[in-house]
């Protein structure tokens, strides 16, 4: 059995693992640290990648798209 946990280290409590305790009972498992950035989710598709790619060109051709507080709404 394999199981991803993605979460901040924060996070991270003695619930969470008693729970992973209890779900890989008598297991010998492997717990790999592993830091990520935002751009991680962003490229861990095609799709993803494809619109992270495209909003970097954009940006670097100035093609940006401004909106005041009050135009946004919020």
């Amino acid at each position: 059995m394999e199981a991803i946990y993605h979460t901040n280290i924060n996070e991270i409590s003695i619930d969470f693992i008693e729970m992973l305790k209890k779900q890989f009972t008598n297991a010998k498992v492997d717990i790999v640290i592993r830091q990520n950035d935002e751009t991680d989710y962003l490229n861990s598709s095609k799709t993803n990648r494809k619109y992270l790619e495209e909003a970097i060109r954009e940006v670097e051709s100035a093609k940006l798209i401004y909106k005041s507080i009050d135009e946004l709404g919020i």
